[in-house]
């Protein structure tokens, strides 16, 4: 091999290592509203008002989820956040919609409603308060393990929106 060959393809994999270390790669989305300049956000357990006992805890994971998601990774404690969302499940209801030809309930439409509220730390001044309400149909089954095994991913689902609601209810107020 050639030294000008060998040169040839060090360059060739030179550039190659350049363009392929400066594509693309993940950035935090906060580019307005109350969490652009903040050192994070602390997600506080929501109070739960409902019947259903633990969907607080799953809300509060998708809430997380979708905050560490949105923010780059400033989902912190108390102490090192410079915002609190916090808030309480007002209701979690549990409807049939739907039914076979005798009468026999076929799917139920699980409700979700929750009011969120975003405030500073430090100024305890309320940037944004709201209530939000999701709902998903999940099938009926004769066997009660898949029944609720139906229900709480229906849950799981409603929690997810609802964290993404929540996330573009802040960028809308900025």
């Amino acid at each position: 091999m050639t030294a000008t060959r060998l040169f040839t393809m060090l360059g060739m994999l030179a550039l190659l290592a350049v363009l392929f270390g400066s594509g693309c790669s993940y950035s935090p989305v906060i580019q307005h509203g109350p969490l652009a300049g903040a050192n994070g956000v602390n997600v506080v357990l929501f109070a739960n008002k409902s019947y259903r006992a633990g969907v607080e805890a799953v809300l509060a994971r998708e809430m997380i989820d979708e905050f560490n998601f949105r923010t780059g990774g400033k989902v912190l404690p108390a102490d090192r956040a410079d915002y609190e969302l916090s808030g309480v499940v007002l209701s979690y209801n549990n409807v049939p919609v739907s039914y076979t030809a005798t009468d026999v309930i076929r799917e139920y439409n699980a409700i979700l409603t929750v009011q969120a509220t975003l405030r500073d730390q430090k100024a305890h001044k309320v940037f944004w308060k709201g209530d939000i309400t999701e709902q998903q149909v999940y099938p009926v089954n004769a066997n009660i393990a898949l029944q609720q095994d139906a229900e709480d991913a229906a849950i799981e689902k409603i929690s997810r929106r609802i964290s993404e609601r929540i996330w573009q209810k802040l960028g809308e107020r900025f």
